[in-house]
């Protein structure tokens, strides 16, 4: 009971990474890479920079959904506080993206599940070359904030600079600092480990051994939005800088969800 909370914890600790916070519920205009073809897009692809995070080993496997106009982004990784503890894990975690708008395919929407309370997020495509790298955007909202995540990809486990820094550049056009992007480690990567778990679409539901049929299952059910009024924010102080600042959400137990 006390090592499933452990990895309750982690899983939660990852989820509160991997972006920044900001005053404002607007989000920056980041362009979407135009005319993006989608099925180009499909496939393994390793996370080498992200916004403001430890974990290793980030992978995405990005698959068409059993919906429409859908995707689905399994994320695997190692989680750094269970790595620190020596306990030999993989974890995953299965997102559903939407395009709201076929017409412009590469602005989309997803819900992560370890985001549950801000519910979904802006999901940009706006920078790649299909065989070598592609780059995210991501922003949701709640209350008086927003966060941001910015992820650069590439199909192997190392990229070309010229691709980060044309990425950076296009950061800088849009007004968005990328002074958060951390460089993710490849090194020590394990395919399967003595633990591995899976979590879906259901608030924070672990899912140990389960396939990839089940996930889908799941995933496409769906889940309700969370109403952004019931989430408190709980913040450790404004950074002077650019008015973004580290802290945490949580729902208002007082008031039922959704």
């Amino acid at each position: 009971m006390m090592f499933y909370r452990l990895v309750m914890v982690a899983v939660m600790v990852a989820g509160a990474v991997g972006h920044t916070l900001h005053l404002g519920r607007t989000c920056p205009d980041v362009l979407p890479f135009p005319n993006l073809s989608v099925d180009k897009v499909l496939g393994r692809w390793y996370v080498l920079h992200k916004f403001d995070t430890d974990n290793t080993c980030l992978v995405w496997n990005v698959t068409r959904g059993e919906i429409p106009d859908t995707l689905l982004v399994t994320e695997t990784r190692q989680l750094s506080v269970l790595d620190t503890l020596g306990v030999d894990h993989t974890h995953a975690v299965t997102a559903m993206v939407d395009i709201p708008n076929p017409e412009v395919p590469g602005k989309m929407r997803i819900r992560w599940p370890t985001s549950a309370l801000t519910g979904k997020a802006d999901f940009i495509v706006f920078d790649t070359d299909y065989e070598t790298y592609m780059s995210v955007f991501e922003c949701d909202r709640a209350g008086l904030l927003h966060r941001r995540s910015v992820t650069i990809l590439s199909r192997t486990r190392t990229i070309d600079d010229m691709f980060v820094s044309r990425v950076r550049r296009l950061l800088d056009t849009a007004d968005v600092s990328h002074s958060a992007l951390s460089t993710i480690s490849h090194d020590s990567c394990r395919q399967s480990g003595q633990h591995n778990w899976h979590v879906d679409e259901e608030l924070f539901g672990l899912l140990p051994g389960v396939d990839e049929e089940e996930v889908r299952r799941r995933v496409s059910q769906g889940v309700v939005d969370y109403d952004i009024t019931q989430v408190e924010i709980i913040s450790d102080g404004v950074t002077p800088d650019d008015s973004s600042f580290r802290g945490s959400l949580r729902r208002d137990q007082s008031e039922p969800a959704v």
